[in-house]
């Protein structure tokens, strides 16, 4: 018995193990080189990590939504709009870390294992082939450029939240299959939460799949009462973990207007070309198995190649859809057609999953054959992989080598003569040096900066935070013992001045010693009339009674839900 149990639970663990070693492998270029990747969010994400990093390390929690450490110190919004749970996730790694480079090495594995993981759990949940998914979800990830790539050298967000895409993608077929209970709410309203906290896009695109899975539910099933009420408990649950995000994102978009990324005018350039990679292996499989189970395909798996296809026809950029592309707004915010890929590949990569195992059991085919199935798909996709484990190395590698990689992904110098040798110096220290890093790594987008234009790439706007946020030098900024921003200057006569700070609707400004309501140019920044000699602008946030429920919002859900947790565990014993 004892054997059996042993084999049983080998059986189940040495996909992850391999897994595992997927994760352990793809760092090793990172490990030799010793370099950083830098790409075009690099310095996002390295400012919201710091700034998270100093928060939890100095226990400021004051003025929440303000960035008072990173993104140079000048009070913008960025976290509050942008996963903040992920940029605490970060800030942790990073306080344990205290070193770029290892920062990456944990995000990546952390990102690496988690997406082949819950790949290979969702299609071995359902087709019960443990190689054949392990081999499928290997491929997904490692041959698409959105799954894992993206975060690797361009440091994109989108990976994080749609490495619980799966989930999402379990729950709505557990929606259409009427069993019993039809939804889980705890499950989808806490998987629903993280992805939120993740990654807003993926979070939108997570909504268009559960909705599409749960009209199918709301067609098909007898128990459409329940349904709804499961779904609305979900709902309340996730929105409840995250109440803070959302008082939080709607009291400054409401109140004011909010400059959003920039409007990409040629989204044919970033396009998925349907014809190669993946995309075209996964097209060819999922019509080539339509036809060979046309009379077993299930409503669900119906749902799963058109979602598939659909997503994947609208990343191909056609022209039908970019003739309009920034007249709609949500493919506006989208920018690039290319962010449609990833959803579409999990979508129908699920469906050939559950096809070769209808055509599997059909045909009653012995393991062997299962095998070479496998084996010969990751033939198909070896080539693919190994150029993406190279294309990491010399991404990895650029650090030391190209001087114009750190110029155009990462730096706008504050002093222009450090030379590259001295900024790699400088992102590669650790403890009090570490805090340094960040003189060299400046954010220039104005994304979520005040302001009503539109943004264009490196247009006025983009100036305007170089000249205007970035390049001064003369401000001194510390944090004050309250929590605040505070800015001091000498100037030599009383003048009106620009500080490189931004004021919204809800910041509180003190100029020397009195309040008052800053007047502010293009992306916000704030202009006063300095006196002569020494000058302090104190800035905070104001905080509505709203907000600071919604903040405790997510406690009073997490009790609730132990509680109810609790109660069910001891009702099972009693019973």
């Amino acid at each position: 018995m004892k054997q059996a149990m042993k084999k049983i639970q080998w059986y189940q663990a040495y996909p992850y193990l391999i897994i595992l070693a997927i994760a352990l492998i793809f760092a090793l270029p990172q490990l030799h080189s010793r370099g950083i990747y830098l790409g075009a969010d690099t310095a996002f994400h390295f400012n919201r990590a710091f700034e998270s990093m100093q928060r939890l390390k100095h226990l400021n929690f004051h003025n929440m939504t303000m960035s008072l450490y990173g993104f140079g110190a000048t009070g913008r919004i960025v976290n509050a709009f942008y996963g903040p749970g992920l940029g605490y996730c970060f800030g942790l790694i990073l306080l344990v870390t205290q070193a770029w480079l290892k920062f990456q090495l944990i995000t990546n594995f952390i990102l690496t294992f988690g997406t082949i993981a819950l790949s290979y759990w969702l299609f071995n949940k359902y087709s019960r082939q443990p190689f054949l998914s392990l081999t499928v979800a290997t491929l997904l990830s490692l041959t698409s450029y959105w799954a894992l790539t993206y975060w690797y050298q361009s440091s994109g967000g989108m990976p994080w939240g749609m490495m619980f895409l799966p989930l999402v993608i379990d729950a709505g077929m557990q929606m259409t299959i009427g069993q019993k209970q039809l939804v889980k709410p705890i499950k989808l309203g806490i998987t629903m939460a993280i992805i939120l906290e993740c990654h807003m896009l993926s979070f939108v695109f997570s909504v268009f799949i559960i909705s599409a899975f749960f009209i199918v539910a709301l067609v098909t099933t007898n128990q459409k009462l329940m349904l709804v009420k499961q779904i609305a408990l979900a709902g309340l649950i996730s929105v409840g973990l995250t109440l803070g995000y959302w008082i939080d994102y709607l009291t400054i978009i409401k109140t004011q207007p909010i400059l959003s990324p920039f409007i990409f005018t040629s989204p044919k350039a970033l396009s998925t070309n349907p014809y190669q990679g993946l995309a075209f292996w996964l097209i060819v499989l999922s019509i080539t198995l339509l036809v060979a189970c046309f009379k077993q395909v299930s409503r669900q798996q119906w749902l799963l190649l058109i979602f598939g296809l659909l997503f994947l026809f609208i990343a191909s950029a056609p022209a039908i859809v970019t003739n309009h592309w920034n007249d709609i707004a949500f493919f506006k915010i989208v920018q690039f057609p290319m962010r449609f890929t990833l959803p579409g590949l999990y979508l129908l990569s699920f469906f050939v999953i559950l096809s070769l195992t209808q055509l599997i059991n059909t045909l009653n085919l012995k393991k062997q054959y299962i095998l070479a199935i496998s084996i010969g798909l990751l033939l198909i996709g070896g080539m693919t992989i190994k150029n993406t484990y190279i294309s990491n190395e010399n991404a990895n590698q650029n650090f030391w080598r190209q001087d114009n990689t750190l110029a155009s992904k990462l730096v706008i110098p504050n002093d222009e003569s450090k030379e590259a040798s001295q900024i790699q110096d400088l992102l590669q220290k650790r403890q009090q040096q570490f805090d340094k890093s960040m003189h060299v790594v400046n954010f220039r987008a104005p994304d979520y900066l005040p302001g009503k234009d539109e943004v264009f790439s490196n247009d006025k706007h983009y100036q305007a935070v170089v000249n205007n946020l970035i390049l001064p030098s003369q401000f001194k900024k510390r944090i004050n013992n309250a929590g605040n921003l505070e800015i001091t200057w000498y100037q030599a006569h009383p003048a009106k001045i620009q500080v490189p700070a931004v004021a919204y609707r809800q910041t509180v400004a003190t100029l020397n010693g009195k309040k008052i309501m800053p007047k502010t140019g293009l992306v916000g920044v704030i202009d006063v009339v300095g006196r002569e000699g020494e000058n302090q602008l104190i800035l905070g946030i104001k905080t509505s009674l709203l907000q600071t429920v919604a903040y405790v919002s997510p406690i009073i859900v997490i009790v609730i839900l132990l509680s109810y947790r609790v109660i069910s565990i001891r009702k099972r014993h009693n019973e």
